[in-house]
């Protein structure tokens, strides 16, 4: 008895430590599909190599091959994600046409209803998903918010922010890394 116990819990210790070894820099991200807060779909995957990120709607799908993806989790109820929110704009308006591409996941319960006036009050100019039961957040493993992971465009992650970054050089030093210049 004494031993299955201990056998039980060696294997869940390491599973858990191979679990979380697969979000850390360095590992690529794993695939997936969300839905924006204006309806349309977005799959991100590496295939290859290479980065994909696909918006998909009525019309038909948008194809996107970023330099580099700032994947943000937050909350529209989290102070330190509403100070990230603004150096995520910034980034924006610098990087965007560098190929950057910014999805930040809200993970907020009650989905739009809390995301829409948020986003429009602060004009949010980068994608922003809807992630109510945190699916994808739990994909990511994430425990906390915000959470940041700047991916480059093999679909590896270079640098992963728990909590709030130091400033706007910080994440900006992280798109060097991941190769935007």
């Amino acid at each position: 008895m004494k031993r299955t116990l201990i056998l039980a819990i060696a294997v869940t210790l390491v599973a858990t430590i191979f679990a979380f070894a697969t979000l850390k820099e360095g590992k690529n991200i794993p695939s997936f599909q969300t839905t924006l807060l204006d309806g349309r779909k977005v799959v991100v995957q590496t295939d290859k190599g290479k980065l994909g990120v696909q918006i998909k709607d009525q019309k038909g799908n948008q194809s996107l091959t970023p330099k580099a993806l700032v994947l943000d989790f937050w909350a529209t109820w989290c102070p330190p994600c509403q100070v990230t929110s603004q150096w995520l704009k910034k980034l924006h308006q610098s990087y965007s046409k560098k190929g950057v591409l910014i999805l930040a996941v809200s993970v907020d319960e009650d989905g739009r209803a809390s995301v829409e006036p948020f986003v429009k009050e602060e004009k949010t100019p980068y994608f922003v998903a809807l992630d109510p039961k945190a699916d994808v957040a739990n994909r990511f493993k994430v425990e906390s918010l915000p959470t940041i992971f700047i991916v480059n465009e093999k679909g590896t992650i270079v640098k992963v922010f728990i909590g709030m970054p130091s400033g706007l050089k910080e994440l900006e030093h992280a798109l060097q890394i991941a190769g935007v210049r």
